[in-house]
């Protein structure tokens, strides 16, 4: 007997939910917003299971650059790479905190930072939502800034006499908590400078005179202020042809 009216696609047909949990980190916060250095800092991380499978013995099994301003941790709450770990059940959350001191490269760069990835001993549905981050601040620091605007016209990549810019206008502006805004503009021979700029990152802006335009990247970008660290910057521009 003929039947008619086969379905061969997948309407009406429920998906399947998968047969492992679902860890995901959905806040992780300091318990301040500003330290100094060699204070202790506690980390909490909440962890979520979307999965309708109970997570086993969830621990960090990534993160940890070696980043001199990354938080020594001290306690790891149970749930280090070797210890028991804690356990979420299907829908639920729970909270972990770490706990660590702030570093002294902390203050040379103004900031402590964390960075951990957690998963569970009976698998994973989805492991690109595992990583929990943060950052607070460890303001007092100071450092400078320098660097030249060059027409390199015999192409040697270096700033040759003769080669400086002047009147290149250079701006930064603080991010994150840096509450400093500054301009100078280059002097005859091509420098410019800042100093007593509270350490951190700040948006950079270059703006050349009338007639000029920067040779490599754009008018806006990012740099970085440290304690210790003295990097110059060097600006191409060139005329506009």
């Amino acid at each position: 007997m003929a039947v008619a009216g086969v379905l061969t696609g997948a309407a009406g047909v429920a998906r399947a939910e998968p047969e492992s949990p679902d860890v995901a980190v959905v806040a992780t916060r300091f318990d301040k917003l500003a330290y100094q250095a060699g204070e202790e800092a506690a980390v909490s991380f909440t962890l979520a299971n979307y999965g309708q499978v109970d997570a086993e013995h969830v621990v960090i099994n990534s993160g940890g650059n070696g980043d001199s301003w990354e938080l020594g941790i001290t306690d790891w709450g149970g749930v280090e790479y070797e210890g028991e770990g804690v356990n979420i059940l299907a829908g639920e959350r729970v909270t972990v905190v770490l706990r660590g001191v702030v570093s002294d490269g902390s203050y040379d760069v103004g900031r402590v930072t964390i960075a951990y990835g957690f998963g569970a001993a009976n698998g994973d549905y989805d492991e690109s939502n595992n990583i929990g981050s943060a950052r607070a601040s460890v303001p007092g620091a100071t450092g400078i800034m320098m660097g030249d605007a060059m027409y390199d016209q015999d192409g040697d990549g270096q700033l040759d006499p003769g080669e400086g810019v002047p009147d290149v206008k250079v701006t930064i502006v603080g991010l994150f908590d840096i509450e400093h805004i500054a301009t100078v503009h280059t002097d005859a021979d091509g420098h410019f400078g800042f100093t007593d700029l509270p350490v951190g990152e700040y948006e950079f802006r270059v703006t050349p005179p009338a007639g000029w335009w920067l040779v490599h990247g754009g008018n806006v970008s990012h740099v970085e202020v440290r304690r210790t660290e003295y990097p110059g910057l060097r600006l191409e521009v060139e005329p506009v042809t």
